[in-house]
This record gives C-alpha cells, structure tokens and sequence, in this order.
C-alpha cells in the first residue's frame, strides 16, 4: 500500500475513503403538517390585525355618527347617553368578533357544524360545573393578585378597562347584556369553536393550549389575562369532555353574571362589609368547587382522552412554529402594544 499523497485519484479509482453521503431529504409529511400550522397560524394571525383595524375603525365611525346626530338633534340619540355609551360598545365589540373571526373562518375553509359543536349537555354536569368554574375562578384572582405585587417592583401596575356601572333600568340591561351574554356567546364561539376546533387536526392538547392563551392575551391586560387564561383551559376542557359549546357559554355568562352584580353591589359597601363578603364569597366558593371537582371526577366515565396528537412535530415545536408565523408576530406586536397602555405608574 503507497502512503497517501494528495493527488486527486484518476477516473475509476478508489481513493480510500467513504463514499459522499446524500443529504437527508426531509420527511414529506412533516413539511407539510408544517406548512399547514404556519398557514393557519398566519390566517389567524391576520384576523387579530383585522380585529383591532375594526375595533378602532369601527369605534371611531360609530362615535362620530352618535355626535353628528346630536349636533343635528340637539339630544342624545335613544334618549340618554348612558344607553348610546352601552349600544357604542355593543356595535363595537360585535362588529369586531364577527369580521376578524369569521375572516378566519373562511380562510380555514371550515364548515360551520365543525366549528359550532351544540350537542345536548347533562343538566347535572352543567350544575356540577358551575361551582368549580367559581372555584378556578378565585384560583385566577389570587394568581393575577401575585403577579400584580411582582409589577409593582418595576413601579407600574396593570389595570383594567371596566364596563361603567349603570344608573338607570335601561342601562341595568344592557350592562349585563354587553358584559354576560354577548362575551358568553361571541367569545366562546370564536374561541373554543372557531380557533379551537380548527386547530384540532394538530393534537387536542395543543389546541387546547394554544386557544387559551390566546383567549387571555385577548383581554389586552395583565389583570385579566391570567384568570383568562385558566378559565379558558377548564372552558375549552368542557367543551372537548362534553362535544358542545353550550356548557362553556353558560359558564361563561354565569361568570360575568356575577362579576357585575358584585361591582355594582359594593360601590355601596363600607370596609369592614366588602372584606367580610369577600371572605364569605371566596370561602363558599372553594369549598363548594372542589366538592363539585371530586364530584365530577368520580362520576367521569374514565379521564379525558385528548385525540392523539397523529402528527410528526411536538407539541413545543408546533408552539414555535405557530407563534413565529410572519402574521401572528405582527398580531403578537399589536397584542402586547395594548396590552402596555393598561399598566400605570404607581
């Protein structure tokens, strides 16, 4: 055997080496379960963009017609305007759910009985539920109550936006219809039905966990985006436990329901009242939730069984794939830009 020189071998003869090894060609279905998720990731992603185009759009056209009939009137349109600031918000927010979502929609190409399950529920279960949603609720309070003491180190804490409480009958019912019942419908349609139920095709736990961070990032503050977020884990559980919207819309409004009636009750409560009420509320509340949990669990037909996720990614790397989407990082931008305009200097 000759040392080795470094002369390039003639044609046909060996060189003592292994021969060049072919680049591994990427696995077809995983490019596409890939390109999938990205394509629907930046669907949604322009529908968050369209959401805020058509909520401040919509804010500003509908505000400028209720003044302009006022400077041709010369009174509030639809006699008071506490009833016009109410029917404002209620235009608003429905314009912006059912333009931005139902844009996604279609460019998913789902059918409606996809995305709106409505299979009858269990009154029982309904019940059941009710108490510990009550419980995940307070559970919520206390967490976004830490992370507000961990703001306030940096000198900012987060607020929220409130509904103004109303002063007359007319504006009793629309309060509550524009803080219990629309975001019980709207909202759980468009994400524990639209957004959830199309993102299924990637593993229920990741649909699951993808619509429920979304649905907290969506309250555009720190105060509520953590309660959000919880209630939408248990909301969006239901709704795979049971096959049907219905369970997680009476939650929901139940919720909110009672979020009003408690502000408007303790505006006229003395100290002493409001801290004795929300002990006694709190203190109902848990025990009466992880009674109804246990309850829930043992009269479960077996656990939940998330579909198994028939896919070649992870459940972190689908979660990289989907938030860095071109679009849903824009969405992402817009999301946390108004989500900082609700924290103040303390």
């Amino acid at each position: 055997m000759q040392p080795y020189q470094n002369i390039p071998p003639a044609d046909g003869q060996q060189t003592g080496f292994p021969p060049p090894v072919s680049r591994a060609q990427p696995n077809p279905t995983y490019t596409r379960e890939k390109r999938r998720l990205r394509q629907s990731a930046n669907f949604f992603g322009i529908s968050v963009i369209l959401y805020f185009a058509v909520n401040i759009g919509a804010g500003v056209l509908l505000n400028f017609l209720l003044q302009l009939m006022y400077q041709f009137t010369g009174r509030q349109p639809f006699g008071n305007s506490e009833v016009s600031y109410y029917l404002l918000n209620m235009g608003v927010y429905l314009l912006s759910f059912t333009i931005a979502f139902g844009a996604y929609l279609l460019l998913v190409r789902m059918p409606l009985r996809v995305a709106m399950p409505f299979r009858p529920v269990r009154a029982g279960t309904v019940l059941l539920s009710i108490p510990a949603t009550f419980a995940l609720s307070i559970a919520g309070s206390i967490l976004t109550s830490l992370l507000s003491v961990l703001f306030s180190v940096t000198g900012y804490q987060p607020v929220t936006n409130d509904v103004a409480t109303p002063v007359t009958p007319a504006g009793l019912v629309l309060y509550f219809i524009l803080l219990a019942v629309l975001p019980a419908v709207v909202e759980e349609i468009a994400f524990r039905g639209i957004l959830m139920q199309s993102l299924r095709r990637f593993g229920d736990g990741f649909a699951l966990l993808v619509s429920s961070l979304l649905f907290g990032m969506f309250h555009l503050n720190m105060v509520q985006a953590p309660y959000a977020f919880l209630l939408g884990l248990w909301f969006g559980y239901l709704v795979l436990r049971t096959g049907s919207l219905r369970i997680s819309m009476i939650l929901h409004a139940c919720i909110n329901f009672s979020a009003g009636v408690m502000s408007i009750l303790m505006k006229g409560m003395g100290e002493e009242t409001l801290v004795m009420v929300n002990m006694v509320y709190i203190v109902f509340w848990i025990s009466t939730g992880v009674a109804a949990m246990l309850f829930l669990a043992l009269r479960a037909h077996g656990p939940l069984r998330l579909y198994p996720a028939q896919t070649w990614m992870r459940t972190g790397r689908k979660l990289v794939v989907f938030f860095t989407s071109v679009a849903m990082i824009f969405a992402l931008l817009a999301i946390l830009f108004f989500t900082l305009r609700n924290f103040v200097r303390v």
